[in-house]
């Protein structure tokens, strides 16, 4: 007596094929969101470069480089000419971190532009020493500059090792004041030039719901 054929799966070849599946689709998830990351990285490198190419541009026309609100209100053309709309972060839609020339924000000599990138293995990032990030008591590890500056904090954190004894005691280190620069960035307010209100004695201007209220700055 001849026997049937087997018709469909067993239940073991169907969990094979699922748990095939489901590996396959995880890796092809991870990966997208790989090139998401990367790609999305390239669309903030583009926009910092060409609101710095607005900046220098700016800076031929006023021998200063914008004031430090210009970037608030990002999607709007408030650089033109030299930039039609300003870009926003394409993932928070928040404006990018800009930080004038701290000695002269009446009219800033040099500046500094700044981005969190997703892909931290990129090499720019330690090409630019903003591994683990660029300074400033700050937490992005890319960014642009001037020229006439290092786009990371040439006086951030270094490694130490034990002093010697001194004789002499340590002078009393100066209270440092921080200030909303805009919304979602807290900025360190250089306090021999300028009086900032409201200001905040620590570099998350005490949370301040994120930043919502702008500081203004004056010369003493």
């Amino acid at each position: 007596m001849a026997m049937k054929p087997k018709l469909g799966f067993t239940l073991i070849e169907l969990l094979i094929v699922l748990a095939i599946l489901t590996l396959l689709i995880i890796l092809g998830t991870v990966s997208w969101r790989r090139h998401l990351d990367k790609a999305r990285d390239a669309q903030k490198k583009d926009h910092l470069q060409r609101i710095s190419i607005a900046f220098e541009d700016y800076f031929n026309d006023h021998n200063c480089y914008p004031p430090l609100e210009i970037l608030t209100n990002c999607g709007s053309d408030d650089l033109k000419p030299y930039l039609d709309k300003i870009p926003c972060d394409p993932i928070t839609g928040e404006p990018y971190y800009y930080m004038p020339d701290p000695e002269r924000l009446d009219c800033p000599k040099n500046y500094r532009l700044f981005t969190l990138l997703k892909n931290t293995s990129d090499p720019i990032i330690n090409e630019i020493n903003c591994h683990p990030n660029c300074g400033f008591n700050l937490t992005y590890n890319y960014g642009v500059s001037s020229k006439n500056v290092p786009v990371a904090d040439p006086n951030g954190p270094k490694l130490t090792t034990n002093p010697s004894p001194s004789a002499y005691p340590s002078p009393s280190p100066t209270l440092k004041k921080y200030y909303c620069q805009s919304k979602g960035n807290c900025t360190l307010i250089n306090s021999e030039k300028y009086i900032c209100s409201p200001s905040y004695a620590d570099p998350s201007c005490a949370g301040s719901n994120n930043c919502s209220i702008i500081s203004t700055c004056q010369l003493k």
